[in-house]
């Protein structure tokens, strides 16, 4: 979809604007990127592998009767898909 013209020049008028009035908005605004697919899908995987892993390793620390062991694993099924969601959510705040 394109633009006419009137509309990139009140557009790009905004932008000046907007860095004028307020500089570190402009800024974050300018290094906000969109997620892609390839990104959703790696951190997705890497999730549900990690979740996956941590799981593992919390039953086999089960098993063999390993309390340090079953919280490792616990540590890693919660921990790194709940460090995710808080990457994801810091990088859109």
């Amino acid at each position: 979809m394109t633009l006419r013209d009137d509309e990139l020049r009140s557009l790009a008028q905004i932008e000046r604007s907007l860095t004028e009035t307020d500089p570190h908005l402009a800024r974050r605004l300018a290094e906000l990127r969109p997620l892609t697919l390839g990104t959703v899908l790696a951190m997705l995987g890497g999730c549900v592998a990690m979740h996956a892993s941590g799981i593992v390793i919390a039953v086999s620390g089960a098993q063999i009767d390993s309390p340090a062991t079953v919280v490792i694993g616990a540590a890693l099924a919660t921990g790194f898909p709940a460090l995710a969601v808080w990457h994801l959510w810091w990088r859109r705040r």
